[in-house]
Protein backbone atom coordinates (compact mmCIF):
# COMPACT_ATOMS: atom_id res chain seq x y z
CA UNK A 1 0.00 0.00 0.00
CA UNK A 2 2.76 2.34 0.65
CA UNK A 3 4.56 1.62 -2.13
CA UNK A 4 3.25 4.23 -4.43
CA UNK A 5 5.26 6.70 -1.73
CA UNK A 6 8.60 5.14 -2.25
CA UNK A 7 10.91 7.72 -4.35
CA UNK A 8 8.00 10.52 -3.76
CA UNK A 9 8.46 13.16 -1.95
CA UNK A 10 10.04 12.70 1.34
CA UNK A 11 9.96 16.33 2.70
CA UNK A 12 6.03 16.33 1.75
CA UNK A 13 5.16 12.98 3.11
CA UNK A 14 6.54 13.40 6.56
CA UNK A 15 5.75 17.34 6.52
CA UNK A 16 1.94 15.02 6.42
CA UNK A 17 2.81 12.65 8.62
CA UNK A 18 4.20 15.23 10.97
CA UNK A 19 0.40 17.31 10.76
CA UNK A 20 -1.24 13.84 11.00
CA UNK A 21 0.90 12.91 14.45
CA UNK A 22 1.18 16.63 15.88
CA UNK A 23 -2.88 17.36 15.18
CA UNK A 24 -3.99 14.08 16.98
CA UNK A 25 -4.15 15.99 20.53
CA UNK A 26 -5.05 19.31 19.82
CA UNK A 27 -8.17 20.99 19.02
CA UNK A 28 -8.67 21.57 15.02
CA UNK A 29 -7.79 25.24 15.01
CA UNK A 30 -4.63 24.74 16.28
CA UNK A 31 -4.57 21.53 14.20
CA UNK A 32 -5.25 23.31 11.05
CA UNK A 33 -2.55 26.16 12.37
CA UNK A 34 0.02 23.97 12.94
CA UNK A 35 -0.74 22.10 9.57
CA UNK A 36 -0.69 25.77 7.75
CA UNK A 37 3.30 26.25 9.07
CA UNK A 38 4.05 22.62 8.06
CA UNK A 39 2.57 23.35 4.69
CA UNK A 40 4.02 26.75 4.13
CA UNK A 41 7.35 25.21 5.06
CA UNK A 42 7.63 23.35 2.24
CA UNK A 43 7.65 26.23 -0.36
CA UNK A 44 10.85 26.84 0.49
CA UNK A 45 12.23 23.38 -0.84
CA UNK A 46 14.06 21.88 -4.47
CA UNK A 47 11.22 19.66 -3.64
CA UNK A 48 8.40 22.14 -4.41
CA UNK A 49 9.85 23.84 -7.25
CA UNK A 50 10.72 20.48 -8.86
CA UNK A 51 7.05 19.42 -8.04
CA UNK A 52 5.12 21.68 -9.44
CA UNK A 53 6.89 22.35 -12.85
CA UNK A 54 6.66 18.56 -12.93
CA UNK A 55 3.37 18.43 -12.01
CA UNK A 56 2.11 21.55 -14.15
CA UNK A 57 4.49 19.78 -17.62
CA UNK A 58 3.14 15.98 -17.05
CA UNK A 59 -0.19 16.16 -14.77
CA UNK A 60 -1.62 14.71 -11.78
CA UNK A 61 0.17 11.86 -10.26
CA UNK A 62 3.21 11.79 -12.88
CA UNK A 63 4.97 14.52 -10.65
CA UNK A 64 8.53 14.16 -10.00
CA UNK A 65 10.56 14.87 -6.65
CA UNK A 66 13.94 15.59 -5.17
CA UNK A 67 12.72 12.94 -2.73
CA UNK A 68 15.33 13.65 0.08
Amino acid sequence: MVGRYVGGPALALRAAKAAIDGGLDVDLANGLKFESHLFAALFGTEDQTIGMMSFVENGPGRARSVGH
